[in-house]
Parts: C-alpha cells; structure tokens; sequence
C-alpha cells in the first residue's frame, strides 16, 4: 500500500521536529504493511482510522484504490491551564 499525506497532514508532519518527527514516520511506514492498524473512528469521522505515534495521533482513510489518505497528525498533549 502506498501512504500519501493530504495537504494538512503535510503541513502538521512539517511542523514535527526529532526524535518524535522519526516516531511519525516509523508509524507511517508501519501503516503500509498494516492498515487496518488504527482504530475505527465513529459519528462524523466514520469511514477514517485513527492510530498514535508517540504523541501524535494520525487520522487516516483506506481508499478504494489501495491508497492511505493521512488526513491529519495532531498533537495530542493537552496544553497547561491558565
């Protein structure tokens, strides 16, 4: 299978600097071999996948095609309260 990052996930993925940018990719590659890895997402997100990668989350979609659709790399750390 083949992973392509839509425009989002490119710009998110950019952001990411080492030893965690390393983690996304490795999960990335992971993703190629098993697709089926990540968790099925419900209500609006049905149809999307969603696994964790140090501490990102990837949001991503099997196509048809055989493809991976990486929709987003978030990053899952909550920020301190003010």
């Amino acid at each position: 299978m083949r992973v392509v990052l839509l425009a989002q996930a490119q710009e998110d993925l950019d952001e990411i600097s080492e030893p965690l940018f390393s983690e996304v990719v490795k999960r990335l590659e992971t993703l190629k071999d098993f697709p089926e890895l990540g968790a099925p997402m419900a209500g609006p997100f049905a149809g999307w996948r969603s696994t964790v990668a140090g501490l990102f989350r990837v949001v991503y979609r099997l196509t048809p095609r055989g493809v991976i659709e990486v929709a987003y790399v978030r990053d899952c750390r909550r920020s301190p309260l003010q």
